[in-house]
C-alpha cells in the first residue's frame, strides 16, 4: 500500500511539473487521451448493440472514430440505439476535442500578439545597432539616424521600459524635423522590454550579430561607493554581461558613464577580465565632453551651431580615410575637406561615407592671401548659476583656455538662491557679462530643467542690461521650444548633443580619436592647442579687399590653407548668423564670395 501511494505521489509530481512547464501541450495530450478512452468505450457499446460490426477494431474504426471525424456518417445509421450512441460520441468529441483545440489555438494567438505588442520573444536580426538601457538621450540618438541615406539602419533597444512609451518618445523626436518617405524607410527601430543583465534577454535580440553596441547610462545619481554612481555600476555590470558574447562583427562597445573615475575602472577591467580582452570598449564621460562644449560656447556663442552640424548626419560629418596624405587629399579628392592627420590616415569632412573616396584631376586657381595675426584671447565675466556634474569640466576648460591664449576669465559660480543679488550687481555694472544657467540633473524626469526655467523667468523680468548674454543648458530636448521666445544667446540642449555624438560613434567607431581630441581644450607638447575649431570674422583674418571671389570652394580652401602656412583649414562660414558648412562637390563652379563681415569657421591643423 505504501509503495502504491509513493508511486501515486511521484506520478502526481511528474504531472504537476509537466503541467507547469508546458500547460498547452499537457492539455492537448490529456484531451487526446480522454477522447481515445471515450471512443474505446463507445466502440465496445456499439459492438454489443449492433451485430454488423465484426469486432472491436471494426467498431472503433468504422464506428466511434468515424462518427467523430465524419459527422455526416451518422445520417446513414438506421439502428435507433446506435444513432443515439453516435450522436453522443459526436457531441462529446465536439466539446472535449474540437472545442478545446479552438480555445487553445485562440489563446496561443492571443499570447503571440501580446508578446509582440510588449516587445518580448526572440527577434532575429543581423548587422544592427543595439542600445542597452534607456534614458532621454535615446530618442534624439535614434532620430538622427534617419538622416543616414547611404545604408539601411536597424536599431534594437533592450531596456526596462514600456514599449509603447518608448516608441512615442522616439516618434516625437523624429517628427520634430520633416522627413521624406525615403529617409524613414531606411530606418527600422524595435523596442524590447527586458533586462540587459540577463543573457537570455541579450540572446533574444540577436546581439551576437550586432554591428554596434551602445550602453546607455540610467542617470541614477546616487553614489554606491566613493567615485562611482549607481548608474555607472550598472554600466560596468552590463559590460561584463556582454563580454561573454561571441560577436561575429567585432562591434565597438560604447559605454556612457557619469564619473570620470569610472573610465579608468572600465579600461582596467578590459585588461584584467579575460572575457573582455578581445572587445573594443570605449567608455566616454559625456558630462566632461559637454562641459568642454559649454565652455567653448561661452567663449564663442556660435560654436554650438558648428558642433550640432558636425555631429548630425543631416549635414557633413567626419569620416576616416586610410593611408592618404593630407595635401594629396586636399588637391585630388573632390568631395571632402581634410581636417586632421591621424598617423598614416586622415579624418575628413564629407557629406556621406560613399562620397569620401571620389577623386578629380581638376586644376585649382589658387592665390596667395595676406593674413592677419589672429588674436584668440578673450576677457570675459562669466556667472555660472546652478551646479551639476559638468561644472568642474567647464571651469577646467576655462583654466586651460586662459593658459593657452593668455586670456583672463572672471568665472564665478553662483548659488541659485543668490541670483537676485547677482542681477542687482549686473544692472549696476558697466562691463559686458555672460550668464550660464546649468540644469539640475538630479531632478525627476518630468521635472528636468525646472530650475533653469525658473531662473530664466526671473532674469528676463529683472535684468535691465542689454550687454548680458544668457546661455541656457537644457537636459530634456522637449523643453527647447518652451524657451525659444526668451531673449537668450544660446540654448545648449545637452542630451541632444550627446545623442548626436553617440550616433557617430555607433556607426563609425574609427572616428572616436577625432572627437576625443576636438573636444579637449588642451595643449600638446608644443604648448599649442591642436585640432581646434575657432570662428573669426573675415576682416580680422584677411588683409584683403572685400568681397573676395573664388570660382570654387576648393580654390578658397587651398588658398587659405597654403597662405596660413598649412595651419588653418576653412570648413564653412556664418553669413547673417546662418551657418554654411562646405559639402558636396568642392570643384563645382559656383563663384564663392567672402564678405568682410562673414565669420569663417576654421579648423586649426
Amino acid at each position: 500500500m505504501k509503495k502504491l501511494k509513493a508511486r501515486l505521489r511521484r506520478a502526481r509530481s511528474f504531472l504537476s511539473i509537466r503541467t507547469y512547464k508546458s500547460p498547452m501541450l499537457f492539455m492537448i495530450g490529456l484531451m487526446i487521451i480522454l477522447n481515445i478512452i471515450i471512443l474505446c468505450i463507445a466502440a465496445l457499446i456499439a459492438l454489443s448493440i449492433d451485430d454488423s460490426f465484426t469486432g472491436f477494431f471494426d467498431a472503433f474504426a468504422n464506428g466511434s472514430l468515424k462518427w467523430m471525424l465524419t459527422p455526416n456518417a451518422i445520417l446513414q445509421i438506421e439502428n435507433a440505439d446506435l444513432l443515439v450512441l453516435a450522436a453522443t460520441v459526436l457531441v462529446i468529441g465536439m466539446i472535449l476535442f474540437t472545442g478545446t483545440i479552438i480555445a487553445l489555438t485562440t489563446n496561443a494567438l492571443k499570447e503571440y500578439f501580446q508578446k509582440k505588442k510588449e516587445g518580448s520573444g526572440k527577434i532575429y536580426l543581423q548587422d544592427h545597432i543595439v542600445i542597452l538601457n534607456w534614458n532621454n538621450k535615446v530618442p534624439e540618438l535614434v532620430a538622427d539616424l534617419v538622416h543616414v541615406e547611404d545604408q539601411e539602419i536597424k536599431v534594437i533597444i533592450l531596456a526596462q521600459i514600456d514599449k509603447s512609451y518608448a516608441e512615442k518618445q522616439i516618434l516625437n523626436a523624429i517628427n520634430k524635423n520633416k522627413h521624406n518617405d525615403k529617409e524613414l524607410s531606411n530606418l527600422n527601430v524595435l523596442v524590447k522590454n527586458g533586462d540587459p543583465l540577463l543573457y537570455s534577454e541579450l540572446s533574444d535580440i540577436s546581439i551576437e550579430d550586432a554591428n554596434s553596441l551602445l550602453i546607455m547610462n540610467k542617470d541614477l545619481h546616487s553614489t554606491v561607493i566613493k567615485g562611482m554612481s549607481k548608474s555607472d555600476l550598472n554600466v560596468i555590470k552590463v559590460i561584463l554581461s556582454v563580454g561573454r558574447i561571441q560577436f561575429k562583427n567585432d562591434p565597438p562597445i560604447v559605454a556612457e558613464i557619469k564619473k570620470i573615475e569610472t573610465k579608468e575602472k572600465i579600461l582596467t577591467m578590459s585588461k584584467v577580465v579575460k572575457t573582455l580582452h578581445e572587445h573594443k570598449i570605449m567608455p566616454i564621460c559625456f558630462d566632461r565632453r559637454l562641459g568642454q562644449i559649454i565652455a567653448q560656447t561661452i567663449i564663442c556663442s556660435k560654436m554650438e551651431d558648428v558642433y550640432l552640424s558636425l555631429f548630425s548626419f543631416d549635414d557633413s560629418e567626419i569620416y576616416h580615410l586610410k593611408s592618404v596624405d593630407f595635401d594629396d587629399c586636399l588637391n585630388n579628392y573632390s568631395h571632402v575637406i581634410p581636417t586632421t592627420k591621424y598617423g598614416d590616415d586622415l579624418f575628413v569632412l564629407s557629406l556621406n561615407d560613399k562620397l569620401k573616396d571620389i577623386k578629380s584631376d581638376k586644376e585649382h586657381a589658387t592665390r596667395e592671401l595676406k593674413l592677419k595675426k589672429v588674436n584668440m584671447a578673450n576677457n570675459l565675466n562669466v556667472y555660472v548659476v546652478g551646479s551639476n556634474n559638468k561644472l568642474s569640466f567647464i571651469m577646467e576648460s576655462f583654466n586651460e583656455y586662459e593658459r593657452l591664449y593668455k586670456s583672463e576669465f572672471k568665472a564665478i559660480y553662483v548659488e541659485e538662491d543668490r541670483i537676485k543679488s547677482i542681477v542687482k550687481e549686473l544692472n549696476e555694472s558697466d562691463k559686458p557679462s555672460t550668464i550660464v544657467l546649468l540644469s539640475d540633473e538630479l531632478q525627476e524626469q518630468d521635472s528636468l530643467d525646472a530650475n533653469v526655467i525658473d531662473s530664466l523667468i526671473y532674469l528676463q523680468g529683472h535684468l535691465n542690461k542689454k550687454d548680458v548674454n544668457i546661455i541656457v543648458e537644457l537636459l530634456d530636448p522637449q523643453n527647447d521650444h518652451i524657451i525659444k521666445d526668451f531673449d537668450i544667446e544660446n540654448t545648449i540642449i545637452s542630451n541632444k548633443i550627446i545623442s548626436l555624438l553617440l550616433s557617430k560613434l555607433a556607426l563609425y567607431k574609427e572616428t572616436a580619436p577625432f572627437y576625443e581630441n576636438l573636444l579637449t581644450m588642451k595643449s600638446d607638447i608644443t604648448g599649442k592647442d591642436d585640432q581646434n575649431i575657432f570662428i573669426v570674422e573675415a576682416s580680422d583674418l584677411l588683409k584683403e579687399e572685400f568681397p573676395l571671389q573664388f570660382e570654387t570652394v576648393k580654390d578658397f580652401l587651398i588658398s587659405l590653407y597654403k597662405s596660413s602656412k598649412k595651419h588653418y583649414m576653412p570648413i564653412g562660414y556664418f553669413r547673417n548668423n546662418v551657418l554654411r558648412i562646405f559639402e558636396g562637390d568642392m570643384n563645382l563652379i559656383e563663384n564663392i564670395q567672402i564678405n568682410n563681415d562673414d565669420e569663417i569657421v576654421l579648423m586649426k591643423i
